[in-house]
Formats: structure tokens, C-alpha cells, sequence
């Protein structure tokens, strides 16, 4: 099988994982409920309609629950019932009324409006009960309203983990397999696999392939983490929005024009001044004359040096990812799993290549169409994801709205492709 097959099946394999991903952890979406009792004319209620509003935009797992009372018998039923819940009494009707979790505010100004944002982000970061399963209970309110309850599991070593969010396992999924296929890595691992062969030793291939792969991936895992840290205590998602839209913007349009420009201008690649000092180092270990331990240690030495010349041209997906997870407010047990699927669907391209080298002991590099081509997918890719996450947030947050972005970077990468074969054709390049 070459080098070229493994690439076909690699990505059979994935979209297989993306797809039962997608549809395995079901539909319903992790959100923040407030309910939100107004009525016409009252001054404070149109106050609080535009706070909440700019609300939802900073915290697109929000979800506001607008009751108007004087024109719905049933909405002003449901206000006295809620009020008489959380201990305000059902003889007086108030408005605005706002609950949240185990809270609720009567009135609104803008010391109001500061704990109101204060319990939501707390809200987005551990789980608050919708008021109406408050009220009616989880049962009544499925049974009632098709509210879905929500999805655990307890998973060993990661304790009790939500997956009642699809979007972001579905965002994990697509973003990791398009990362997988970052052409300065494929390159890196098939040359290195290359100048193994002429070793003819599968021993050698394996110990060196399998501790390469081991440090490149620790090494990219942990900054990865550090990257969900410093988003983490960044705190601000209006600034974590804003950092993570300039840089999907810059590397999604740098690598679009790779696409057209190959490494002319700004181009997120190895530097060609680089590339002759790893081959000196990749001829090095196949010297005859190494120990296992020496090889074990060169190759560990080289791998992280690598890391080091590569991430430049690797680091744009993880920023995104992790600034999705965190303006989604993933965090604990359930980010261990989503991290845990992005290494396993990142790595799955190169163990694939790296398998069939040692069986075959045959590899051919990755060409520069190749390469041009995966920079076009994961700069549209890119784009996409940076207009939405600066423009329409609450996209990310939503099924069908993820499907959107992803299906809007696969279409522009085919238009993009057409319009390119379409200029060579005309100037009779192709």
C-alpha cells in the first residue's frame, strides 16, 4: 500500500469516527436557561431587553426565555407559580422578573444587571438547573415541553462527563482531522520515514517512528493545555472572541494564498533554512553504530526540535479549538474527553502512514499540490470559523449551525479549487 492509499483510508477512517461522533452523543445542546417575565410599557423591562440581547452574544450557551404577561394567560400562570417557587410570593405580579439557576431578580438596574452576568458566566462554567425543571421537574418538563435531560457518563479516571453537547464534539472531531493533515507534519514524518527505509532495519523504523510520534504528540498536547489555561484565566470571552477571530483570520487567509502563492510572501511553513539541518539530523540516526538508548535519545532530542521548528505552521487549530471550548464554557471531565478525541483523530493520519511504511518499507513524499491543496481546506476552514466566531457566535453552540460552518469551508475550498483549475486551463498552464 503507498503512502498515497494510506492518505485515502486515513480519511475514510476518520469521517467514519466524525460520524459517529456526530450522531452517537445525541442532539441536545448544554445551555445556560433564563426566563425572562416582562410586560409592555414597563420602563425597566425595555431597559433589560437590550442588556440581555448584548448578553447572549458574550455568552452564546445563554439561552433567554422571553414571557410577556399581559398578553398570555398561561406566561402570567407560569410567572406566579415560579415566584411562588423561589419564595417571592404568587399574590403580586412583578416584572421584569428574571430567574437563573437558584436565583431570581425582581426590578432591573445596573447592579442587577451586574449579578445577572456574574451567576451567568458562573452558569457557563458548572451547570445551573433550569428554572422550569425547578418548578416542574425533569420529568414533567420533558414530558411537557420535549426538553431533553441531560446526557452523562461516568468514565473511568475522568469521573462524570456531559455529552449532551454535540457541537462540540462534533467541532473536536472535524477540526482534529483537518489538523491531522497539516502538510509541514505529513512532511516531516514521511521524509523521516523516507531515509529510514534505506536502513532496511523495520526494527530501527519502529523504534524511531513510534518515539518521534510519542514526543511530537506530548509535545503538541501540552501546548495545547497551556493554551486552554491562558484562555481560562483571560476569563473575558468578548477577548478570547476577538484574539481567536485575528488569528483564524491570519492563518486562514495566509494559507489560502499558499493555495494560489506557494511559500511566496508570509507563508506558516517550516523555513527552508531549517529543512536542510533536520535532513542532517534525520541522516544521523541512521547511523549503524547507535545503541538503542542513543537512538531512543537522539530521536527523543530531534522530535522536540522539530516540534519547536513546526508549530508556527501548526498552531492556528488548536487556538481556535480551545477558544471554542472556551466561550462554550467546556471545562473538567468533559474537556478531558474532547482533548483525548482530538489527539487520538490528530495522530490517526500519521500512525496510519507510519504503519504502512513498517509493513511495506515503502513511502513516497508528500507533493507540493498535496500540500497546496491541504493548506486551501484548512485556511477555508479557518476563515469560516473566525467569521463565525467574531460575527455569529451562537453558531458553534448549535448542531445544525456547526454544520453550516464546516459545510461553507468545504464549499469554498471546491469553488476555490475550480477557479484555480479554470485560470491554468485558460492560460494553458495545466
Amino acid at each position: 500500500m503507498t503512502t498515497r492509499r494510506s492518505y485515502f483510508l486515513t480519511v475514510a477512517i476518520t469521517l467514519a469516527i466524525i460520524a459517529f461522533l456526530s450522531f452517537s452523543f445525541g442532539a441536545a445542546e448544554n445551555k445556560t436557561v433564563l426566563y425572562f417575565f416582562w410586560m409592555e410599557g414597563c420602563s425597566h423591562c425595555a431597559k433589560q431587553k437590550p442588556f440581555l440581547k448584548d448578553l447572549k452574544k458574550d455568552y452564546p450557551s445563554l439561552e433567554v426565555v422571553d414571557k410577556e404577561v399581559t398578553s398570555s394567560n398561561e406566561n402570567l400562570d407560569l410567572l406566579k407559580e415560579m415566584a411562588k417557587e423561589y419564595g417571592q410570593g404568587s399574590n403580586r405580579v412583578l416584572v421584569p422578573t428574571t430567574f437563573l439557576g437558584e436565583d431570581v431578580w425582581v426590578g432591573f438596574t445596573e447592579k442587577i444587571g451586574d449579578q445577572i452576568e456574574e451567576k451567568v458566566e458562573y452558569c457557563t462554567e458548572n451547570q445551573c438547573i433550569n428554572p422550569l425543571v425547578k418548578l416542574k421537574g425533569e420529568e414533567a418538563v420533558s414530558e411537557t415541553s420535549g426538553t431533553k435531560s441531560e446526557e452523562t457518563i461516568d468514565v473511568p479516571f475522568f469521573g462524570t462527563v456531559n455529552l449532551s453537547s454535540t457541537p462540540a464534539f462534533l467541532s473536536t472531531a472535524i477540526i482534529a482531522f483537518v489538523d491531522g493533515f497539516n502538510p509541514c507534519s505529513l512532511w516531516v514524518l514521511t521524509f523521516l520515514l523516507g531515509m529510514l527505509i534505506y536502513t532496511k532495519s523495520r526494527k530501527k523504523i519502529i523504534i524511531v517512528g513510534l518515539t518521534f510520534l510519542a514526543v511530537t504528540a506530548t509535545a503538541y498536547g501540552l501546548f495545547i493545555l497551556g493554551l486552554f489555561s491562558a484562555f481560562q484565566y483571560i476569563g473575558q470571552l468578548l477577548w478570547i472572541r476577538l484574539l481567536v477571530a485575528v488569528i483564524a483570520f491570519t492563518f486562514g487567509l495566509v494559507n489560502i494564498k499558499d493555495y494560489f502563492w506557494f511559500k511566496e510572501g508570509v507563508s506558516f511553513t517550516i523555513p527552508e533554512g531549517l529543512k536542510p539541518k533536520i535532513a542532517d539530523r534525520f541522516r544521523n540516526l541512521t547511523q549503524k553504530s547507535r545503541s538503542l538508548p542513543a537512538l531512543v535519545g537522539a530521536t527523543f532530542l530531534m522530535a522536540l526540535g522539530v516540534t519547536l521548528a513546526e508549530l508556527p505552521c501548526t498552531a492556528g487549530f488548536p487556538v481556535v479549538w480551545t477558544g471554542i471550548l472556551n466561550t462554550q464554557g467546556v471545562s473538567g471531565a468533559t474537556f478531558g474527553i474532547l482533548f483525548a478525541i482530538y489527539m487520538i483523530i490528530y495522530l490517526l493520519d500519521e500512525l496510519l502512514v507510519f504503519g504502512t511504511v513498517s509493513i511495506t518499507l515503502q513511502s513516497s513524499k508528500l507533493q507540493e499540490e498535496h500540500g497546496r491543496l491541504l493548506k486551501l481546506i484548512g485556511g477555508a476552514l479557518m476563515l469560516t470559523l473566525g467569521v463565525s466566531f467574531l460575527f455569529a457566535p451562537e453558531l458553534m453552540t448549535d448542531f445544525k449551525g456547526s454544520l453550516i460552518v464546516f459545510g461553507a469551508a468545504l464549499l469554498g475550498s471546491l469553488i476555490l479549487v475550480m477557479f484555480r483549475k479554470k485560470v491554468l486551463s485558460l492560460f494553458g498552464n495545466e
